[in-house]
């Protein structure tokens, strides 16, 4: 079984701890990403996983090992790195095969095992070129490949498309996750970028200063993030927030204008809280709040409208083109179940009360 469990793992540099107590439990064949600013500790976790740091506390378990204290060689899992790490001296099939090659397999199951990769990847009439003789989407990929060919436990993906162009990132974002559902392996990517993470993972995990915020499958963060951080976090363009308070079925923002809560305040009346809304969602409208239009950006199927919202910039995602020009004013709505109400002190989710 390609399970893992994390128990409450804890890493330190010096004075700063930069895990707090992380709790993870990975499902055999599971595609999971792991999400976050800068200096979350998803890169640090990802190496506590592959045994390149040592935990300052707690356990790691892959299947039924305990491996917390085990060298990477014995852990059974792959890394694949942000810069390939390829050896310039080696062909693409030395490279893709060195690692069996150290562990003494002989030569005809290491040739099969090459084989068996450059196939899945479509690397065969590659084979014999060496890195400098490639491109960075097919350095990827006998990257990709080396891992394959090790039959892991555990894939490992360190941020592997960042250094690729924009076209290029999504091709290769379409091949690991044809990949997976070839290989059925369980996956842990790290990165930066949240797209990538919607498009590819079963399961996502936002981290934000060395803990995690909120876990589970991409649109049901991307429908009811946990708190403000996840809702702002995750989506493109992001969530657009006001500060205001509660009054009856309404939220007044510090401007007074009025902007629709989805629901009746009862016994919240007067709080304190974060308007959040998906610029998909707001459409305009015969009736609503009242905007003014700063920019048009128009990208061929979508428009995107900066709109000045309550003294603030709010981004409209319309689906369509539109006619719209800047400085003119326009009216806005936003369907009930589409509204998100936060806690403007924590930032935690406000849930209707029953």
């Amino acid at each position: 079984m390609s399970t893992m469990n994390i128990e409450k793992l804890r890493k330190s540099f010096g004075k700063t701890e930069v895990l707090r107590g992380i709790d993870l439990a990975v499902g055999d064949g599971e595609f999971v990403a792991l999400v976050g600013p800068s200096g979350c500790g998803k890169s640090t976790l990802l190496r506590l996983i592959a045994g390149l740091e040592a935990a300052s506390s707690g356990r790691l378990l892959i299947g039924d090992r305990d491996v917390t204290a085990l060298a990477p060689k014995d852990r059974d899992v792959a890394m694949v790195f942000q810069n390939y790490a390829l050896y310039p001296h080696m062909s693409v099939r030395a490279n893709m095969g060195f690692s069996l090659r150290l562990r003494g397999v002989d030569k005809r199951s290491i040739e099969a095992e090459v084989a068996r990769a450059a196939s899945v990847l479509g690397l065969q009439d590659l084979l014999d070129r060496y890195p400098g003789q490639l491109s960075g989407g097919q350095r990827q990929r006998v990257a990709t490949g080396r891992a394959i060919v090790r039959n892991p436990k555990l894939f490992l993906f360190d941020e592997p498309l960042s250094n690729l162009d924009a076209k290029l990132r999504v091709q290769m974002r379409t091949e690991i996750k044809a990949l997976h559902q070839r290989l059925r392996n369980t996956m842990i990517y790290v990165t930066h970028d949240q797209i990538e993470a919607m498009t590819l993972a079963d399961r996502i995990v936002v981290m934000q200063g060395g803990v995690i915020e909120q876990e589970g499958a991409p649109l049901d963060l991307y429908d009811r993030p946990a708190n403000a951080f996840v809702g702002g976090f995750l989506g493109s363009p992001s969530m657009n927030f006001v500060s205001g308070r509660l009054k009856g079925t309404d939220v007044v923002a510090e401007d007074g204008t009025v902007l629709p809560a989805g629901r009746a305040s009862g016994e919240d009346e007067g709080r304190a809280v974060l308007w959040g809304a998906r610029p998909e969602s707001i459409v305009p409208a015969s009736e609503g709040f009242g905007g003014v239009i700063e920019v048009v950006e128009p990208t061929g199927p979508d428009t995107q409208l900066l709109v000045r919202v309550a003294g603030l910039p709010l981004v409209v995602l319309l689906r369509n083109r539109t006619h719209a020009r800047p400085g003119e004013t326009i009216t806005l709505t936003i369907a009930a179940p589409d509204i998100h109400l936060f806690d403007a002190g924590n930032g935690g989710r406000i849930e209707p009360r029953a």
